[in-house]
């Protein structure tokens, strides 16, 4: 039985709302599907740069993972890069990122990058790159 005293129903009326504003909140974080997909770490070998024979191999890997990546290439020429990302797109099997924060810096310039996902071979392609394979959840 509930009481007729006016604090027992702002009680009530507090706890309702808040379950609301919570059901809202867990809705809103609901992750995308192709983020979702993404996260891990991905590999990449180019055994001839842009397909010319005789040039040197190169090797690459992603990782994502939730709101921050890591890319390193080796071998033709080492690079690596870390930061954050948001989603700019995410539709059908495509999910484009804006980097930010790159090399931990707060002031870097942001740019997109645009990863197509084929699911049935559970692979991802970087701009002009791959497909990557996933090496780890």
């Amino acid at each position: 039985m509930i009481s007729k005293h006016p604090s027992h129903k702002f009680i009530i009326t507090t706890l309702i709302l808040g379950f609301v504003f919570l059901l809202i909140f867990l809705t809103a974080c609901t992750r995308d599907e192709n983020e979702a997909f993404i996260q891990g770490t991905w590999f990449y070998n180019d055994l001839h740069i842009q397909e010319q024979v005789g040039e040197s191999f190169s090797e690459t890997y992603w990782t994502f993972d939730r709101g921050t990546y890591e890319t390193y290439t080796c071998c033709f020429v080492e690079f690596q890069q870390y930061g954050r990302y948001d989603i700019l797109e995410s539709e059908g099997d495509k999910i484009v990122l804006e980097m930010f924060n790159i090399d931990g810096k707060l002031n870097s310039e942001r740019y997109p990058v645009a990863i197509t996902i084929d699911r049935a071979a559970g692979t991802i392609r970087l701009a002009r790159a791959g497909p990557f394979t996933r090496i780890s959840p």
